[in-house]
């Protein structure tokens, strides 16, 4: 394994490494963090499989190898870096440390200096996400997910290419399109029949191919096991009240079918409002907890981004 960095977008603090963690999984690439800093990992992983990794993410811009570490008194080079420029940049508006001058070789090309937290991390070489934001199709809802957040929660679910992916709370169907995007068979559900009808139509308009199913959450037509991963945007709110449930018990009975049918050591991840004990509801529906990442919707709604897994 090789001392890479990772270099995040910033959108959120604390989902981006579990990104990075969870892709590594999939791609059953070895990973090993070593220190997590404004915008940037180190880690120790292998380069080439990383590249995938930022490839497929949403909140992972740049991987890269790491030549050396330097502050202001010394370096630690990792390997032999030759370059004739080398080209200094910052994160988070830090000023690079002062350091004595590097030696330069004629023709070798160059290095990249980045700045964070009062050190520079030099490479040589890179890789960079090429992912945009997937286009919407034309059938639209108010509170639809951002496709960039709606990938990272596909990544966070683990699902790989050829496996069986649900979202049981489709809405306009975002979700499940960016698993369709990343190779999974994707199933899109909904209680609302006009939810299942637009999320068709947005399936259509950008060619994802995805199974639309007009089903309850606490009572999902479908056989134990059925799914290895799944990922989705409970309603919450005035849209839960509609329902005649509470917020607490549409999580809870969604949990548990979600148990049902997950096959074992799948995961599960969703969105939930900050005033439900999303904790209480995964131990209850005898699920395990991963990790709740705190979202700032705007000045007076905040949610988790939850990731729970099932026993093996």
């Amino acid at each position: 394994m090789e001392v890479l960095y990772f270099v995040t977008s910033g959108a959120h603090r604390t989902i981006p490494l579990e990104e990075i963690e969870a892709l590594h999984e999939v791609y059953s690439c070895p990973l090993e963090v070593l220190s997590v800093h404004y915008n940037l990992v180190l880690a120790k992983a292998s380069f080439e499989c990383s590249k995938r990794i930022v490839e497929r993410s949403a909140f992972v811009k740049e991987v890269g190898k790491v030549c050396a570490v330097c502050d202001e008194v010394a370096c630690d080079w990792f390997e032999d870096c030759s370059f004739e420029r080398l080209r200094f940049r910052k994160l988070g508006g830090l000023t690079p440390p002062r350091t004595r001058a590097f030696p330069t070789v004629p023709g070798a090309g160059e290095a990249i200096a980045t700045a964070v937290e009062g050190f520079l991390i030099i490479s040589k070489e890179r890789a960079l996400r090429r992912l945009g934001r997937s286009p919407k199709g034309p059938f639209f809802s108010p509170g639809s997910m951002d496709p960039l957040l709606a990938r990272a929660m596909v990544n966070l679910s683990r699902v790989r290419p050829g496996e069986r992916f649900l979202d049981p709370f489709c809405g306009t169907g975002v979700i499940a399109q960016e698993a369709w995007r990343v190779g999974a068979l994707s199933f899109c559900a909904d209680l609302d029949p006009s939810m299942v009808y637009g999320s068709r139509i947005n399936a259509q308009h950008v060619g994802a191919e995805a199974e639309h199913v007009l089903q309850d959450s606490a009572q999902m037509p479908f056989r134990r096991s059925s799914f290895s991963a799944i990922a989705t945007d409970p309603p919450y709110g005035r849209s839960v009240l509609s329902l005649g449930h509470s917020a607490e018990e549409l999580l809870l009975e969604f949990l548990q079918e979600a148990r049902r049918v997950l096959k074992a050591g799948s995961w599960v991840v969703f969105a939930a409002s900050t005033s439900i004990n999303a904790e209480e509801m995964i131990k209850r529906a005898f699920l395990k907890l991963n990790k709740c990442h705190t979202m700032r919707v705007h000045r007076s709604l905040a949610r988790y981004v939850c990731t729970a897994y099932t026993g093996r």
